[in-house]
């Protein structure tokens, strides 16, 4: 049983769709005796989980009991923000009613959703630094993640999923929609920016892509389009180059630590302290071995710059930056697998995730916001062909005829990978490096 459900959520493509994208057939093969649901959704103004929790609960607690099968747990819990009033007494009279797994109510701060913090919080066990949650005998999947396990096992490839579209829209709202569909698309559905121009944010404010085309695509990790004016405090932070957060740390890197003391992996005891890479950075100082390692540590959950700095500099973009420089030399640093025990002035330190919409300017847009039955059709979609976890194969050609679920594109290297379906019927029109296009 467990071999089989393994298989089918590989056939379906099934990714992260919480942002992460690592493939779920990977993690469903591991053992452990606890599987969390993560429906944290610890981002401003997202609320894609919220609508598979409201638009169909049962089906993602059997996507949950069928993970748990596969990695043989002994129990399962769902964790979500006590807020969300209407999610938790419908998941609590579920409860009841199946009797195969608990709640574990959060609070409502930032960045709640991340595994290291989601796992002390809910179990009190903690991961070590730069380890995963099964070395202390927890699997943590997204919500929406657990709802695409529950659709394979029926067949159903990874062909769509529900994406928030808010922020400058005349219609805010959630739409389940075909992955390849343009965020144009999605704005357009929800009755088109209501500025011009506008900036898009692929995902969530904090940690999701800024782009101004407004062709690119929904991933499976795509959790909201956000439409904002240029002026906004957050895209004004957000779009801030490497060479220009390089000069003003030079200039103005003050080592005050605030973005070390405030980082929530430092507060899980991990050595990971961003004041001394900027240090390094404005003083020209070539960092040690152990001091570029700690970038691994890094969630890029982007409070240190985008909420902290009184200096409005970027840590978090000079991590990104040293990954993206030992990947692309091959440098393959050994983050040392450490026990660590959170802080005791952690729990004073968490960031309300009220403060940050306020802070961003972004607490005008927040919902509810209503959830349309039917799903968004596309006449035209881009398929993704590189994602975080590597690059795709295509395996059709162009002029090929598809159906929605067929299999147009396979893992290329030895890395982990997730298959990708056809979300549309319809004929592949072109093949490029990055994009798979069909159209109906």
């Amino acid at each position: 049983m467990a071999n089989d459900i393994v298989r089918k959520i590989e056939q379906a493509g099934v990714a992260g769709a919480g942002g992460a994208g690592f493939p779920t057939h990977v993690k469903a093969a591991a053992c452990v005796d606890t599987v969390v649901a993560n429906y944290a959704e610890c981002e401003p103004l997202v609320a894609s989980d919220s609508a598979v929790i409201s638009a169909d609960p049962e089906r993602m607690l059997e996507g949950l009991a069928l993970m748990r099968g596969a990695v043989g747990a002994t129990r399962a819990i769902v964790a979500l923000k006590r807020k969300r009033k209407e999610q938790v007494a419908v998941l609590e009279e579920l409860s009841r009613k199946r009797g195969d797994f608990t709640l574990h109510l959060l609070d409502d701060v930032y960045p709640a959703g991340d595994e290291h913090l989601l796992v002390e919080e809910v179990t009190g066990r903690v991961v070590p630094q730069g380890g995963i949650p099964p070395e202390v005998s927890v699997l943590v999947s997204n919500v929406t993640t657990l709802w695409r396990v529950a659709l394979s096992n029926e067949g159903r490839a990874f062909t769509e999923r529900y994406v928030t579209v808010v922020g400058e829209v005349r219609k805010p709202r959630t739409l389940l929609v075909p992955i390849g569909t343009s965020a144009n698309a999605l704005i357009e559905a929800c009755g088109g920016a209501s500025v011009r121009p506008f900036v898009i944010v692929m995902g969530g404010p904090m940690m999701g892509e800024i782009t101004e085309d407004a062709d690119t695509p929904v991933r499976k990790t795509t959790t909201a389009v956000i439409v904002l004016p240029p002026d906004n405090p957050l895209v004004r932070r957000r779009r801030v180059r490497l060479s220009v957060s390089v000069r003003r740390a030079m200039a103005a890197c003050m080592q005050c630590m605030d973005c070390t003391l405030m980082c929530p992996r430092y507060l899980m005891g991990h050595q990971l302290f961003p004041h001394k890479i900027m240090r390094s950075v404005a003083l020209w100082i070539e960092g040690s071995e152990e001091e570029l390692a700690s970038a691994m540590l890094c969630s890029e959950c982007g409070l240190c710059g985008h909420f902290v700095c009184p200096m409005e500099l970027s840590p978090v973009l000079i991590f990104q930056a040293v990954k993206q420089e030992l990947v692309a030399k091959g440098v393959r640093l050994t983050v040392k697998r450490a026990a660590t025990a959170p802080l005791p002035e952690r729990s004073g330190r968490r960031v309300p995730v009220e403060r940050l919409t306020a802070r961003f300017g972004l607490a005008g847009y927040a919902g509810p916001h209503p959830v349309p039955r039917s799903a968004l059709e596309a006449t035209v979609v881009k398929i993704p062909l590189r994602e975080k976890w590597g690059r795709l194969r295509p395996c059709v050609s162009k002029g090929a005829s598809v159906t929605r679920g067929t299999v147009v594109a396979e893992p290329e290297g030895p890395g982990p990978g997730a298959v990708a379906h056809a979300s549309i019927d319809g004929q592949v029109t072109s093949i490029t490096e990055e994009y798979l296009h069909v159209t109906s």
